[in-house]
């Protein structure tokens, strides 16, 4: 998102294709979109089934962010390990294995819906248990993107896997509407269990099959972990981008998963309308990558990352007051494009600030922060539904996120873009925040000089590797 000494974050989606001229990247983009596509499928299908059998049940609410929280709760449970594995496994194996038993749960579930068994807790239950494999999955599958790019490629490449998350966002839930509309919530659950076959070739043909990453020494898993905590702890870059993803994950949280209550109970519509509520965050998802091509390639990330997740609270808060379908799928777009504004640069930010010896591991503290908080999210926005109506539940969390955000947004970190602080002199509180959303400072024709080397704004973070 700007130039540095090194030249490690050029603009994430300048000339973006040109990665695909990787064929192992390609082959593995192809793939992991088929699967996505078939997850968001799935978890539409998931969420239409438990909303539709407990239509009256007071606890419906509840019942929906449960299922939420089973899906995302095994990221706090094992987001760690997943990430000390991911360090020391062949990562082709370990991806082939994980995925062909995410398959075997797909199957499973068909199998129940199409006997007439996937009640709520059936449902509730094969998710968590994907969830198991999802938590295992996420670090290993984000650190094989550097295997198949050059570096200098490598914001762009995970640029691009933003955009095919966000197609599968768009396409999956649509899909959904149309098989459950047709065959019922078991040919949705079928349609997922079919699309991992095409991943699984993709891992076995694009993925490179290099031993696990060389180690200095043996450790045990407490030591590595401990040496992952201390890493992201102690570098002021990678820290921030943890609490700000803890806190955004956690109180955005309502505005995904209340989706199906607002979609049957506030707009009055069915299953198509809940996904074209999922499809047009989706659409806004893809608009925000491409919108990343319009930013400036001086702009810093840590004055994108929360403006972003400002935005974003917004857009919620004004989803809430809306009861025209219309307007709320409007509304929707935009959160989709905010969304992707705060988390792609992040995750972007923490790649390029992890080493090849412990990526994994930073990556896992990453997601423990994301997907960590974002079941937390459910199951208190699901105990808020008891007090309070869904909409009040969203502007509520989403109003301390904009408070919460605002505040990270007048006192940066830098370190996020691995920059040293500038002296921008004092500012009146306008000033500052004009400088805080247009980053002024950070332009080529600003008149002040970087008070410090770039070989000291980097040498915390060598400091921190050696030890």
């Amino acid at each position: 998102m700007f130039d540095n000494p090194k030249g490690l974050s050029r603009s994430a989606i300048g000339k973006p294709f040109q990665v695909f001229q990787h064929r192992p990247f390609l082959i593995f983009w192809l793939g992991a979109c088929i699967s996505n596509t078939g997850n968001w499928t799935e978890n539409a299908a998931q969420s239409w089934a438990v909303t539709t059998q407990t239509v009256g049940n007071p606890h419906q609410g509840l019942l929906v962010e449960i299922l939420q929280f089973a899906d995302f709760c095994p990221v706090l449970l094992l987001a760690l390990l997943a990430g000390v594995i991911s360090d020391r496994v062949n990562r082709k194996v370990w991806l082939i294995t994980l995925q062909s038993l995410a398959c075997a749960l797909g199957v499973g579930l068909a199998v129940a819906a199409f006997m007439g068994r996937a009640t709520p807790w059936v449902v509730i239950v094969f998710t968590f248990l994907e969830g198991i494999i999802w938590a295992l999955n996420g670090p290993v599958f984000l650190s094989v993107v550097p295997s198949l790019v050059p570096r200098a490629e490598l914001d762009r490449a995970l640029a691009l896997n933003s955009v095919q998350f966000n197609m599968a966002r768009l396409c999956g839930p649509m899909l959904a509407a149309a098989l459950i509309g047709t065959i019922g919530v078991a040919g949705a659950f079928t349609f997922n269990a079919c699309t991992f076959l095409p991943l699984l070739i993709a891992l076995l043909v694009a993925i490179p099959g290099t031993p696990a990453p060389t180690r200095t020494k043996t450790a045990s898993i407490y030591d590595d972990i401990r040496e992952g905590l201390k890493f992201v702890w102690t570098t002021p870059g990678t820290r921030r981008l943890t609490i700000m993803g803890m806190f955004f994950m956690f109180l955005a949280a309502p505005l995904q998963g209340l989706l199906p209550v607002f979609a049957q109970s506030v707009l009055k519509g069915g299953p198509t309308m809940f996904g074209l509520m999922l499809s047009a965050i989706g659409l806004g998802s893809i608009l925000g990558a491409l919108l990343l091509s319009c930013i400036p390639a001086y702009y810093p990330r840590h004055h994108l990352i929360p403006l972003a997740m400002c935005g974003f609270a917004v857009i919620g808060l004004l989803f809430s007051l809306s009861t025209t379908p219309t307007l709320s799928l409007i509304i929707l777009v935009a959160s989709g494009t905010f969304w992707l504004l705060s988390l792609n640069p992040s995750n972007t930010a923490n790649q390029l600030l992890a080493t090849d010896a412990n990526r994994g591991r930073v990556l896992s503290i990453m997601l423990l922060a994301q997907q960590g908080g974002m079941p937390l999210g459910h199951l208190f926005a699901g105990f808020l539904t008891h007090y309070m109506s869904p909409p009040w539940v969203l502007r509520c969390m989403l109003g301390t996120l904009l408070v919460v955000m605002v505040v990270f947004l007048f006192v940066r970190e830098p370190a996020i873009d691995n920059l040293p602080r500038r002296n921008s002199g004092k500012l009146t509180l306008w000033g500052t925040f004009w400088e805080a959303v247009t980053a002024h400072s950070h332009h080529p024709a600003y008149p002040a000089e970087i008070g410090i080397s770039s070989e000291k704004a980097e040498s915390h973070v060598e400091a921190v590797i050696k030890r």
